[in-house]
C-alpha cells in the first residue's frame, strides 16, 4: 500500500489529538477529583455510582421521614405530659373538696377552677405543629375539639398519620406518628365527659356530691389517668422505634455516600502520574513529528 503525504499527515494529528485529549481528561479529573464525567468513562462503575446515588436518595427521604416523625412525636410528648399535670391538679382539688369537711361554697369554688382546667386541656387538645392539628388524626387542617357548655366535640378522624423509614407497605402499628382524640380522651371523648361530670358535682357542692366525688369522682380520675399514661407510653415506644430507625439511617447515610466516593473519586497520585506521562507522551509526539513530518513549501521561505 502506497503510503501518501496526506496519510502521515492525517495519521500523526489523530495520534497527537488522543494524547493531547487524554491529557485534559485526567486534568479534568484532577480538577474536581471524579474519575467519571460519562458513561464511557466506565461503564461498570457509571452503573455502579447511579445504584448508589438511588440508594442515598432513598434514604435521604427515610432520615427527613424520621426526623419528621421525631419532631411530630416530641411536640404530642409534651402535651401529653401537660395533661397528664392537669390530670394530677384535678386528682389533688378533688380530694381537697370530697374530704367532707369543706363548705359548699368552698367546692363550688373549685368546681370553677375544674372547668378552668378543662377548656385548658381541650386547648393543649388543639395544640399545632407547622399549621397541623396533632391531635385531630389525618383530619389535621381543622381544630379537633371543641366545646359548647358541657358539650365536647370531636371533629378529627382516628386515622393515623404515617412516615415510613422502610421501604414496603406502611403499617399503622409501627410508622404511624400521632394520637388520636380518641387515643387521648377515649371513645366518645369519655375522659372529658367524666370530668364534665365531676365538675358538675363540684359545682353543685352538696353533701351527697362530696360523697359521690370521693366514691365515684376519684375512681374515675384514676381509671382516665390510667387509660391517658397507656396511650403516653405507646407514643413514647414508637418514639423510640424511631430514633433507633433515625440512627441506622444516619449510618447508612455514611456508608453509602462513603462507597459512593470511592467509587467515583480519582486516585490523586496516581492521576498525577498518568497526567505527567501523557504530557510527556504529547511532547515526543509533537518533536518526533516535527522530524519525520515531510517538508512543506513553509520549510523554503
Amino acid at each position: 500500500m502506497r503510503i501518501t503525504n496526506n496519510m502521515m499527515s492525517y495519521n500523526f494529528l489523530s495520534s497527537l489529538n488522543k494524547s493531547l485529549e487524554k491529557s485534559s481528561k485526567i486534568q479534568m479529573q484532577l480538577a474536581d477529583g471524579k474519575a467519571l464525567h460519562a458513561p464511557s468513562d466506565d461503564p461498570i462503575k457509571v452503573g455502579r455510582s447511579l445504584r448508589f446515588s438511588t440508594s442515598l436518595e432513598l434514604n435521604n427521604q427515610y432520615t427527613q421521614n424520621a426526623q419528621d416523625a421525631i419532631s411530630w412525636m416530641d411536640s404530642t410528648d409534651d402535651n401529653m405530659q401537660d395533661l397528664s399535670k392537669i390530670m394530677i391538679n384535678i386528682k389533688e382539688q378533688v380530694i381537697q373538696a370530697s374530704n367532707g369537711t369543706n363548705p359548699q361554697s368552698a367546692v363550688q369554688t373549685i368546681g370553677d377552677s375544674v372547668d378552668n382546667l378543662i377548656n385548658q386541656m381541650i386547648n393543649i387538645g388543639n395544640s399545632q405543629l407547622g399549621g397541623r392539628y396533632i391531635f385531630a388524626g389525618q383530619n389535621d387542617k381543622i381544630a379537633p375539639f371543641t366545646r359548647n357548655g358541657d358539650t365536647i366535640t370531636y371533629n378529627g378522624d382516628n386515622e393515623k398519620i404515617s412516615m415510613p423509614t422502610h421501604p414496603g407497605e406502611a403499617t399503622p402499628t409501627q410508622d404511624s406518628v400521632n394520637l388520636t382524640g380518641t387515643d387521648v380522651f377515649g371513645p366518645s371523648l369519655k375522659i372529658l365527659n367524666d370530668l364534665i361530670d365531676i365538675k358538675n358535682h363540684l359545682k353543685s357542692g352538696t353533701e351527697a356530691d362530696q360523697q359521690w366525688l370521693s366514691d365515684k369522682g376519684l375512681a374515675l380520675i384514676e381509671e382516665d389517668t390510667d387509660k391517658m399514661l397507656l396511650s403516653h407510653t405507646t407514643l413514647g415506644t414508637r418514639m423510640s422505634m424511631y430514633e433507633m430507625a433515625k440512627t441506622m439511617l444516619d449510618s447508612s447515610n455514611t456508608i453509602i455516600a462513603g462507597d459512593q466516593a470511592n467509587n467515583d473519586s480519582i486516585d490523586v497520585a496516581k492521576g498525577i502520574v498518568d497526567y505527567k506521562n501523557a504530557e510527556n507522551v504529547y511532547k515526543t509526539a509533537l518533536q518526533i513529528g516535527a522530524r519525520i513530518m515531510p517538508m512543506s513549501l513553509v520549510d523554503f521561505l
